[in-house]
């Protein structure tokens, strides 16, 4: 069968015996998870995921020890999975200009607008240029080799894992274990997804730039750009207000 999941980690997995006496951390209940939605309605097995199931994972993972840091996690989740909404990325836009903002000049990709009016409600035609072989550099990085594979493997998650490389990578992890190549749709599962999140913030070390608050560096680092900067921000100034002074248990 294996070493069991924890051997690379050193220790035993005693974060799921633990008491919640014992673990001081951040508190979401689900009230502020929606209030941090601003608007919209979460899903209710997100919210039970970040609520609940795995709350005593964050904790071992020293996410929601540390109320800054809790913040910008949860304010960049937000941004990424629409405000916790969806955990498939949708590329079927409606407006050319809107395709050019997000992946024209800033990215790799450089969709003309011209080129982005024939591809407004094409999901597929749409995944193929910007994350398939339509963008060799993009198609590279995410080992894409097959004509379909942009669409395949295109954002999941609430950290909105992209491209074949990552979900082989992160389907590796010692903590998750699974095949998400052969089943990307796993990345959608809630309590998987914020498995997957933990582990991306950690691989970035993002919990140091949390620290220091720095929400443009997170959003490189998510992103590779700034796409979405200012909405990031505007989430994050509302995770403050719920969750930076609140008192821990």
């Amino acid at each position: 069968a294996g070493p069991p999941w924890h051997a690379a980690w050193g220790v035993q997995p005693l974060f799921f015996q633990l008491e919640p006496d014992n673990m001081m951390n951040v508190q979401v209940a689900p009230a502020e998870l929606t209030l941090l939605a601003s608007g919209y309605k979460p899903r209710p097995e997100v919210v039970e995921a970040i609520c609940s199931k795995a709350e005593s994972y964050m904790w071992f993972h020293e996410i929601n020890r540390f109320p800054l840091r809790m913040c910008h996690f949860l304010a960049q989740l937000a941004h990424e999975s629409g405000r916790f909404t969806t955990l498939r990325e949708s590329l079927s836009y409606s407006t050319a200009t809107r395709i050019v903002e997000v992946f024209g000049p800033n990215h790799s990709a450089n969709v003309t607008l011209d080129e982005a009016e024939g591809l407004t409600g094409n999901q597929q035609a749409l995944a193929e240029r910007v994350y398939g072989l339509g963008n060799p550099k993009k198609a590279a990085e995410f080992k894409h080799v097959v004509a379909g594979e942009g669409f395949k493997y295109r954002g999941r998650g609430l950290i909105q894992l992209t491209g074949k490389a990552n979900y082989e990578r992160f389907g590796k992890h010692p903590d998750i274990k699974l095949d998400l190549v052969s089943k990307p749709e796993l990345a959608e599962d809630p309590f998987i997804a914020v498995q997957i999140a933990v582990a991306f913030w950690k691989e970035r070390d993002l919990s140091a730039l949390a620290d220091a608050d720095d929400v443009k560096g997170i959003t490189k680092r998510i992103n590779g750009g700034t796409e979405g900067l200012a909405d990031r921000k505007k989430l994050l100034a509302t995770a403050k207000d719920i969750w930076l002074n609140k008192p821990m248990r």
